[in-house]
């Protein structure tokens, strides 16, 4: 089965958003400073990332990431 995987970027707060599947309600953990997994709160699958800072933490910005593709 398919994952759609989504990623945004909001330029002003400098946080990227990866979600896996289609967004649902979930819970967040700090697993790095400013980087937070979230959780299905039922399945405790995981269902995306939030990184914040993003450009100050790894030097780009997000245009600029190549994703690679997976078969």
């Amino acid at each position: 089965m398919e994952r759609k995987i989504s990623i945004s970027f909001d330029k002003e707060a400098d946080v990227v958003y990866i979600s896996f599947g289609e967004p649902i309600k979930a819970e967040g953990e700090e697993i790095e400073e400013g980087v937070f997994a979230r959780y299905d709160p039922k399945s405790r699958k995981l269902v995306g990332l939030t990184v914040v800072n993003f450009s100050k933490k790894f030097g780009i910005a997000p245009k600029e990431i190549a994703i690679p593709e997976f078969a």
